[in-house]
């Protein structure tokens, strides 16, 4: 209880030494627009500040309730705090202010008598320039902003001993929201679905009320108000003020956050204060300041304040955690059917020797991409919790631009096949290894240049989220173009050769290209456009829409099966399929292609089938 009250009082000590030092540059001045007026000017850091340190703590409300379970004598205890800070302000601070010149902007040229004064003094003070904050957002860390959350709906009680991981994590979240409050940035581009859960765009006034408050993360701060509006016009202020000196990243957030609150957030200032000062002066230059404070006080948070904490515990915080119950089981089925297909489809691309061609190769490296992203993201994040948030999302990204970079290598052989009239099952084994090695290398090797920009940025800027994310997002885009582009040539080139053959009168039995075949290849060109990627991508730039983001991510848990049906379930590799597991069952059937073997020789290989079973029985 010593170190709290000390804490509180602590910054007044140092409010006052700064004003005291302050008080040498007043300067006095003739009005020159009204010859005989007098301005005396103040600098920024002077007394008008010490108004803004609370008249009274509210330990008791605060802390009582959670204290008493463990410290029977907590409420005494706070209450006794709680007059011991009003005894000092009233006895102590406010004797001590006496000594300094309380000015205000606002005075009267008539004197209690009616008879005017002569010459009148106007006050004028320096304003920090920074615009009006209670509309502004900016975005920051939801980890620490859920940190922020929980400490308001559930605070700690100040007597306890926090474990060391607490405190740790509370001085971590001190640094990285300084440092989202200093990159001010309104929005970060994100990725991947869990990247949109990894930042919160919370409105600026919010978030310092939620910082700053009393049951929050800087009870340990002094509260020096000359302190927090240096800071604060510091970091914010216009590019002819002086450079800042270094500040305490483990303390700066709560300083700045304590001036932005008080001097530019009216609304969501827990205390207000109505000032009426005047300083008359008489005819034989004696001049007598005289200041009424009017204090109005908010105990509770205002309406406005809560509405926004209630949106964002409602919106981004709870869809951060995955606090929607009745739909975990949904999720949870959807994510074990998309592993279920995608390894389905794999396994038919590696069982059948007919799809181990060049673009089967490349469309089982596309599929085992898909299930690695699947089982960090999913998996291993989601319910084993490891790796941490940031490093996930950056697995998550950089799987994602490699599933468009494997459907770039797809599209363009589809594009080649058909541009130089050549199945792909036409090279020779050798030749599509040799082939296939030079398509990975150039698919990898852009990817890892990236991937090395995207991390270097990690390790060496602390604005890195916003550029790695752009990297991401460009390198994404580019390849969906590419596909685009590939596929609408292939389109392209078979309306050519359709509007040809009509021309030169070619027929057949069967279409050439039924409705059914042409919406079979639409939505597979569709599919291997990447253009889900980029909506889904869209999703994740909208605002406040948390949870139609969390159902696109559902939706996007039914690719596997989508891509089990375009590729498996057609009339080229379904009866390939079919043929290959009913001659694995029985061996007698003959498949087409296999009845021109003569007699003899099937007749010799089914004695030989013959003779191996008997063996094995004998033996």
């Amino acid at each position: 209880m010593r170190d709290m009250l000390h804490t509180k009082l602590r910054g007044w000590v140092q409010d006052m030494q700064y004003v005291s030092e302050q008080t040498a540059n007043y300067e006095v001045e003739e009005d020159k627009k009204s010859p005989g007026k007098y301005i005396i000017r103040l600098p920024l850091l002077n007394d008008r500040l010490l108004s803004y340190h609370g008249q009274y703590l509210a330990f008791r409300d605060d802390f009582s309730a959670q204290c008493e379970k463990q410290q029977p004598e907590a409420a005494p205890m706070f209450a006794l705090t709680d007059v011991l800070h009003s005894f000092y302000y009233h006895v102590w601070f406010n004797e001590a202010a006496i000594f300094l010149p309380l000015y205000e902007v606002r005075y009267s040229t008539f004197s209690y008598s009616g008879l005017p004064n002569e010459p009148p003094i106007d006050i004028k003070g320096e304003e920090w320039q920074l615009e009006d904050k209670s509309n502004a957002t900016l975005s920051v860390d939801t980890g620490c902003m859920q940190l922020l959350a929980n400490a308001l709906d559930h605070p700690t009680c100040p007597l306890e001993d926090l474990p060391l991981e607490t405190t740790k994590r509370r001085e971590q979240c001190r640094v990285q929201l300084w440092h989202d409050l200093s990159q001010g940035s309104p929005h970060i581009p994100v990725t991947s679905y869990l990247a949109y859960t990894q930042r919160a765009n919370v409105n600026l006034c919010l978030f310092a009320w939620m910082t700053v408050n009393s049951i929050s993360i800087c009870q340990d701060v002094p509260f020096s108000m000359i302190q927090s509006v240096r800071d604060a016009r510091c970091v914010f202020g216009g590019p002819d003020d002086q450079p800042c000196p270094q500040l305490n990243a483990t303390d700066a957030v709560c300083s700045v956050c304590r001036a932005i609150l008080l001097l530019k957030c009216r609304d969501f200032a827990s205390t207000s204060y109505l000032e009426a000062c005047r300083a008359p002066m008489d005819h034989r230059g004696f001049y007598s300041p005289y200041c009424g404070y009017y204090i109005q006080g908010k105990d509770k948070p205002t309406n406005r304040i809560l509405t926004y904490k209630d949106s964002l515990n409602s919106g981004t915080l709870k869809y951060k955690d995955f606090l929607i119950e009745g739909l975990e089981p949904l999720e949870i089925t959807f994510v074990a059917v998309n592993i279920l297909f995608r390894f389905l489809t794999a396994a038919v691309y590696v069982y059948l020797p007919n799809l181990r061609n060049l673009p089967g190769k490349i469309f089982l490296s596309f599929q085992i991409t898909g299930m690695v992203q699947i089982l960090f993201s999913e998996v291993l994040y989601r319910m084993a919790g490891v790796p941490d948030l940031s490093t996930t999302v950056q697995i998550d990204s950089a799987l994602t631009l490699l599933n468009c970079i494997w459907l770039n290598s797809f599209c363009y052989q589809m594009y080649a096949c058909v541009r130089h009239l050549r199945l792909p099952s036409d090279l020779e084994r050798a030749e599509v290894r040799k082939v296939f090695c030079r398509q990975l290398l150039c698919s990898l090797i852009p990817w890892s240049v990236v991937l090395v920009a995207t991390i270097a940025l990690e390790r060496t800027s602390e604005y890195y989220l916003l550029h790695s994310r752009i990297i991401f997002i460009v390198g994404i885009s580019l390849s969906v173009t590419y596909n685009m582009v590939c596929l609408g040539l292939v389109g392209y080139m078979y309306r050519r050769t359709r509007n040809s053959m009509r021309q030169l009168k070619i027929y057949s039995k069967e279409t050439f290209g039924s409705k059914t075949l042409i919406l079979y290849m639409s939505a597979k060109t569709v599919t291997l456009s990447g253009i889900g990627t980029i909506v889904r991508i869209g999703f994740h730039q909208a605002q406040g829409i948390a949870q139609y983001v969390y159902y696109v991510h559902i939706a996007t848990m039914l690719q596997g099966p989508l891509l089990f049906v375009l590729f498996v379930c057609n009339n080229a590799t379904l009866p390939l399929l079919r043929e290959r597991l009913l001659a694995r069952w029985n061996p007698d059937v003959i498949g087409p292609g296999q009845e021109l073997c003569s007699s003899a020789e099937r007749n010799l290989a089914k004695r030989v089938n013959v003779q191996a079973a008997a063996a094995e029985s004998t033996l």
